[in-house]
């Protein structure tokens, strides 16, 4: 990453929370750019590059992070990222959230191979697995889902509800305002459990655009 994209990131950081704007993070995330950006070419990651990547993708992730940490309370906690692909979000929540136990969630080889070598890169191996699992073969339960680009409810609320703990949080990144109302139609819809669905808006440094966080919660 060079010298005007570094400051770009830092920046952004630290405008989403001064906090967050340790040279830690500043590093793993500047490493997970520079992964990205080397591996794109092959593996389609992302449609973005240089600063468009830091920007779209990058901050956008890191961006809701103090709302995903007000609403899961306190504590080591598990969390999954449902197909992570390029560990987005799931790779830049993971250079935050101290403690926490994440599982990225990815079925392709190619890029299950992608993110345990940049775990490995940010010095995340420790706190980061790679389950090369398809959603319908994760067995285990998590206390925190995440997930971005990823697939429709419909497809996956009977997943959602068999892999989430009683209580649990889902935090899903959407940008399309008729997308959320007929998402959230169908956690309305669905026979199993009971879903609770806030949305909540966040703003991404330097991007002008409007984003939401559904914020779903399991009640029974």
């Amino acid at each position: 990453m060079d010298a005007v994209l570094l400051k770009l990131l830092t920046d952004g950081i630290n405008r989403i929370d001064s906090s967050l704007c340790t040279d830690g993070t500043v590093k793993r995330l500047s490493r997970l750019y520079d992964e990205i950006s080397l591996f794109n070419p092959q593996y389609g990651l992302v449609n973005a590059e240089g600063r468009d990547l830091v920007i779209r993708h990058i901050l956008d992730c890191l961006a809701p992070w103090p709302l995903i940490r007000e609403s899961s309370g306190e504590g080591c906690l598990r969390m999954a990222d449902l197909g992570s692909g390029a560990g987005l979000p799931g790779l830049v929540l993971a250079s935050v959230a101290k403690d926490w136990e994440i599982s990225l969630v990815e079925r392709m080889g190619r890029r299950a191979g992608f993110l345990r070598n940049t775990c490995a890169v940010m010095g995340l191996s420790k706190s980061v697995q790679v389950v090369q699992k398809d959603l319908s073969e994760v067995r285990e339960t998590y206390d925190v889902i995440t997930f971005r680009a990823f697939r429709q409810f419909k497809d996956i609320v009977s997943d959602l509800d068999r892999i989430l703990a009683p209580g649990g949080k889902i935090f899903a990144y959407k940008s399309s305002e008729e997308n959320i109302r007929s998402e959230t139609e169908v956690l309305e819809s669905y026979t199993g459990c009971t879903f609770g669905t806030v949305i909540r808006d966040y703003d991404v440094p330097m991007l002008d655009a409007r984003r939401c966080l559904m914020v779903i919660s399991k009640r029974n």
